[in-house]
């Protein structure tokens, strides 16, 4: 009955589509959950993630939830984890990761995952880490540990949506440090990322956890650039 008065005078709006009106315990209405552009990757050997670090890095499997179509409503919910302060919806975007990863983890047994590290100076104003969030919501349904003090950015490197593949890996490379490498030396590490668009980021931090001692490297991004 509470919920049903909140509800009623304070109505929670959709964080995919801004407009339509959900329950107070609900994040999307039931058309953005309708629309969510799952990709199945993690059912499809050799698909678009992994292809997408072939003779670049090593990597166990690699896997990404969904597609990141811009104008779609996943794009709206990426853009409110990462600049809007929406903490609980990057967790949540974290369960369903969980969800369709879960098998996986267990099959590749992944020892623990790393969300993908901002510089300290952006995660400071931000708030908050939005790869961190995305691993929260999968150990909530995996029940797997993750860390985030084992890897850090030296660089507060600039933003790499304007540039092209080699740009964005001279932007990253060499800019991630181990703080203690016992904790990688011989493990299955899985890195979990937001969007996965070249893998510059993601191929220079997997490639610095392999050169110091971690057995093997997985990646998931919670989307895919297409």
């Amino acid at each position: 009955m509470l919920n049903a008065l909140i509800d009623l005078f304070y109505p929670t709006i959709c964080m995919g589509c801004g407009n339509d009106e959900t329950n107070v315990d609900e994040l999307l209405c039931l058309n953005c959950h309708s629309q969510l552009p799952y990709t199945g990757f993690e059912n499809i050997s050799n698909n678009a993630t992994e292809k997408l670090f072939w003779g670049r890095i090593k990597i166990k499997f690699g896997s990404s939830i969904f597609y990141y179509i811009q104008g779609a409503p996943i794009q709206q919910i990426i853009h409110q984890i990462k600049y809007n302060n929406e903490e609980k919806l990057g967790v949540f975007m974290g369960k369903l990761m969980g969800l369709k990863i879960k098998s996986m983890l267990e099959e590749n047994k992944i020892d623990f995952c790393i969300p993908m590290p901002l510089h300290i100076k952006k995660e400071y104003k931000r708030g908050y880490n939005q790869a961190t969030l995305l691993c929260k919501g999968i150990q909530e349904i995996c029940s797997i540990n993750f860390d985030e003090k084992i890897i850090f950015r030296t660089e507060n490197t600039s933003t790499q949506t304007k540039k092209s593949r080699i740009e964005r890996w001279n932007n990253v490379d060499s800019i991630f440090m181990i703080k203690d490498a016992s904790k990688i030396k011989g493990k299955h590490v899985l890195i979990i990322d937001d969007v996965i668009t070249t893998g510059a980021s993601t191929e220079a931090c997997g490639q610095t956890l392999l050169d110091h001692g971690a057995e093997s490297v997985s990646i998931c991004g919670l989307a895919y650039t297409i």
